[in-house]
């Protein structure tokens, strides 16, 4: 069995005032040692749980795992990497522009990583102090001429628009410094307000005034153009990449292939040892998680859960979900599950040998076709028993 690996470094150099991920400051720097101790400890448990053949992708994500010390950092992805039965075809590290220097690349270029992925987000100083990011426009342009000069392996640079007050000629200057940089990937989400987070606290008590919705609209209509005019394929609703370029670990977690994710708010969904499906999320409490990693919270899915998953995530793509793989996890065919809901939605539907899903303007619709999707599941009563993987 193969299976990817999410490794989630819990830390930030301050948190973000839109960002509702489990992430907290790194006040101690012994801190980060002793949770990556605990995460190769959890690791060990997984593998020898699973057993794996291969790991295809391997993602470091965050937090911030660019904040790390670095001999914290090389050492733990030393020890990581020796423990998994493959390298990696890809290997992706996220970063922010901030704490990306060169010795980050050179840890990277030593462990053979394959992708860095940087959160832009904005090259507006104004719009960046409204997140909350400790970036400054001069960050995000140093960062785009380091990789430029010194990495030689893929680029994902993320992008975001629907600020408060932005324009079209603002988010077009965003986009025009990301495409500067020649990235192979682009991720584009819109700025939404997160309950629980200081930004939509702020939209709640009248302090900021969100955009509505159909400037966001208009802005990302106007983003989509440009990128792919420039040759970028829109693969995913935030997602846009060069051809070759699209990142293969997400791709996993859109067509609902085994994953392991470690660390204090690492999801994994694996086969569980009765036979069924498990999802497992890690202790978010650092103190918890150090004293015991493998302490997780565990929930089985049920066939119909497993089924709303699959369908939510495999409508996110522009291929969109495998006829193949479908029949073989559930034992229908889609036109044996919802009839009803294909019919009124045709027009949206794409239909290519082996593979059914979304156009572009379904896609843009998805939220409320799942509607139809999740409520024609649950007349019929879906629980026959499923194979996967």
């Amino acid at each position: 069995m193969k299976v990817s690996l999410y490794v989630h470094i819990p830390f930030c150099t301050a948190k973000c005032r839109y960002c509702d991920f489990h992430s907290l400051p790194l006040t101690d720097p012994s801190e980060a040692g002793r949770v990556l101790d605990a995460e190769l400890r959890q690791l060990d448990g997984f593998l020898e749980e699973l057993r794996p053949e291969s790991i295809p992708t391997l993602y470091l994500g965050g937090g911030t795992p660019s904040v790390v010390p670095r001999k914290e950092l090389e050492v733990f992805l030393q020890r990581l990497l020796c423990r998994l039965p493959s390298h990696p075809g890809e290997f992706t590290i996220e970063a922010n522009p901030e704490s990306l220097d060169e010795s980050f690349i050179d840890i990277l270029q030593k462990v053979s990583a394959t992708r860095i992925s940087v959160g832009m987000q904005t090259f507006s100083g104004a719009f960046l102090e409204i997140l909350g990011r400790r970036a400054v426009p001069a960050d995000n342009l140093r960062a785009i001429e380091l990789l430029a000069e010194k990495w030689p392996g893929e680029v994902n640079l993320d992008l975001m628009y629907g600020f408060p007050g932005q324009t079209a000629v603002q988010a077009a200057g965003d986009a025009d410094s990301v495409l500067a940089g020649k990235p192979g990937h682009v991720s584009l989400y819109a700025l939404t307000p997160e309950s629980g987070t200081p930004y939509a606290d702020d939209i709640d008590s009248g302090i900021i005034r969100p955009m509505d919705d159909d400037g966001q609209e208009e802005i990302r209509s106007q983003l989509h153009r440009k990128l792919t005019g420039r040759g970028y394929e829109n693969y995913e609703i935030s997602n846009y990449a060069l051809p070759g370029k699209r990142c293969l670990h997400n791709t996993g977690y859109w067509e609902m292939r085994p994953y392991i994710g470690i660390g204090p708010g690492g999801v994994s969904t694996i086969p569980s040892l009765s036979g069924g499906i498990s999802r497992r999320r890690g202790r978010e409490n650092i103190a918890a998680f150090i004293a015991d990693p493998f302490c997780c919270e565990e929930e089985s899915l049920s066939s119909r859960d497993f089924l709303v998953d699959y369908i939510l995530m495999g409508l996110r793509t522009s291929r969109g979900i495998d006829l193949g793989a479908f029949s073989r996890t559930f034992g229908f065919q889609p036109e044996g599950l919802f009839p009803e809901t294909l019919k009124k939605h045709e027009v949206f539907l794409s239909r290519t040998p082996g593979r059914f899903g979304l156009n572009g303007r379904g896609r843009r619709l998805l939220n409320t076709i799942l509607v139809d999707f999740l409520d024609e599941i649950d007349r019929r009563g879906f629980d026959s028993p499923i194979r996967w993987p």
